[in-house]
């Protein structure tokens, strides 16, 4: 069972000195499991498993961006079957997908679920960076003769959980955003307050610019700023230029710690009124992680609410449209079920079932799945139903009107809305993108201040797909301009429409 982080009534500061303290010993131990474990599927494919004969199998395959967009953290998600069909003798039970080739492999976190809850596991996710344009070849390393199988959560990133004491059926997050999904079908998502660990002078942007670019260490002058704000980063440190002359990411790759570098705007006003704009200072802030039991406490200030509880919907909630009456209808609150799929590192799934939901004297069965991944803000929602809907019904869904800009595009398939989280303090984005071939004929659609609907039809087979995220201000992944967020929506869009290109390559020369 996996400890995780309690926040009530501590001090943060305390309560990040003692967690760094756990966490440093967890991690150092199952770094060490893990090299013992895994290692020898991080060799060449020619080398022998330790204490056998057997060689390890390979799984090659080319993923290629073929957008100008570089895309980080991409979910790449591939079926036992396709597994099988290169490789018939391909296994769960012992596996390892790495980049690179051979001896300077370098190991993906990845993880196996079993979505159809049979008790084997027949999917494989792991997340990927690409270039603009970039084709990566990964291979996935396998062992079929073992027969124990081992999970290791190494720099876990995602958690779903149950709380009845939340009025909940389940609660889901990643290290970005956390939602509670409601019993009438509504979700909550709440933003996780970023914190800020020391400040340091303009003067070191150059360094942190020029660091990616050419894979030079930090100097001692900007790790002694991190060693005496009791930092202690290791050899293994990575520079990440997240937005061009204003936020960088510095990734401690042994310790498994990552930090967040924002650049503060500043001005100053002369004696005739003009604002001049200067260089701000260099604020290293921290995510508080995984902290769904941060909302176990009433009175918490790491976990802000983004819509409100109340009604339906909420943010990318589902309810059942009547289009005669023009009125939502919950789901039922009785006769149906939640079960965890996955609740992995870089993976949580939740599933909600509803064996018979009564419409129009109908009996259909409807299963209601969301994805959560690690450095991701969005979440993704797979709806089936089985039988097709009565033709005056359709699924509503949407987000909350943020009573500031608020555009949609049904030809693309997004809408989204802008402003400030509900205590005005922070700037908030949300969006939902859907297929454009599912949005339903609206007649009488609702009009409702607080929520932006969108009205969806399930295709021919009963499912529908959509993918909702919200980014706040007050977060690590805070955007400050409206005109950002319309950006970074259009773009997530063409991301959504236009997956990577993944082709399995032939075997290597023995």
């Amino acid at each position: 069972m996996h400890k995780h982080q309690n926040y009530k009534g501590k001090k943060l500061e305390t309560m990040h000195t003692q967690h760094n303290i756990q966490t440093y010993i967890v991690k150092r131990v199952l770094t060490m499991c893990l090299s013992l474990i895994l290692g020898s599927l991080l060799i060449l494919s020619a080398c022998t498993m330790p204490g056998g004969n057997q060689k390890v199998s390979k799984i090659r395959l080319s993923i290629q961006n073929t957008l100008p967009i570089k895309r980080k953290n991409v979910p790449i998600i591939l079926t036992g079957y396709q597994l099988r069909k290169v490789n018939p003798d391909f296994s769960f039970k012992a596996y390892s997908v790495v980049t690179g080739k051979a001896p300077r492999e370098v190991m993906i976190p990845a993880q196996a679920d079993d979505l159809d809850y049979d008790g084997e596991r027949d999917q494989l996710c792991f997340l990927i960076d690409l270039e603009p344009e970039e084709t990566k070849e990964v291979s996935i390393l396998y062992d079929p003769t073992v027969r124990a199988t081992l999970t290791l959560d190494i720099n876990k990133q995602t958690r779903a959980a149950i709380f009845p004491e939340l009025d909940a059926v389940a609660a889901m997050e990643s290290n970005l955003i956390a939602y509670l999904l409601k019993p009438n079908g509504a979700f909550t998502a709440y933003g996780k307050k970023r914190v800020k660990r020391f400040s340091m002078d303009a003067m070191f942007q150059a360094e942190l610019d020029q660091a990616e670019l050419d894979r030079m260490p930090l100097s001692p002058e900007l790790r002694q700023h991190f060693e005496s704000n009791d930092i202690s980063l290791s050899q293994q440190v990575q520079i990440e230029i997240q937005k061009p002359e204003r936020q960088w990411v510095v990734r401690d790759l042994e310790n498994q710690e990552t930090y967040f570098i924002r650049k503060s705007s500043g001005s100053e006003v002369s004696d005739l009124g003009q604002e001049t704009q200067m260089d701000g200072e260099l604020n290293v802030v921290e995510s508080i992680g995984l902290s769904l039991n941060a909302l176990l406490n009433p009175e918490t200030t790491e976990m802000i609410p983004l819509n409100a509880s109340e009604g339906l919907i909420g943010c990318g909630g589902i309810a059942l449209w009547d289009k005669e009456k023009a009125e939502m209808i919950p789901l039922p609150a009785e006769g149906n079920y939640v079960r965890i799929l996955a609740d992995g590192s870089i993976r949580s799934i939740v599933q909600r079932v509803v064996p018979e939901w009564n419409i129009e004297g109908e009996t259909h069965r409807l299963t209601s799945t969301t994805f959560i991944y690690g450095e991701n803000p969005w979440i993704e929602h797979h709806i089936h139903i089985d039988g097709n809907l009565p033709t005056g019904y359709a699924i509503a869904t949407g987000i909350p009107n943020l009573q500031g800009t608020n555009k949609a595009d049904k030809e693309q398939g997004w809408i989204w809305s802008w402003g400030t989280d509900p205590r005005g303090m922070d700037t908030l984005g949300i969006a939902l993108i859907a297929p454009t071939d599912r949005y339903a004929q609206e007649t009488n659609s609702p009009e409702k201040d607080d929520l932006l609907p969108v009205l969806l039809t399930p295709d021919a087979d009963g499912r529908l797909n959509y993918r909702t995220f919200a980014i706040w201000g007050g977060g690590i992944d805070g955007i400050e301009m409206e005109t950002e967020f319309a950006d970074h929506v259009q773009r997530t869009t063409t991301v959504l429409k236009t997956p990577p290109l993944i082709k399995f390559l032939p075997k290597e020369e023995e």
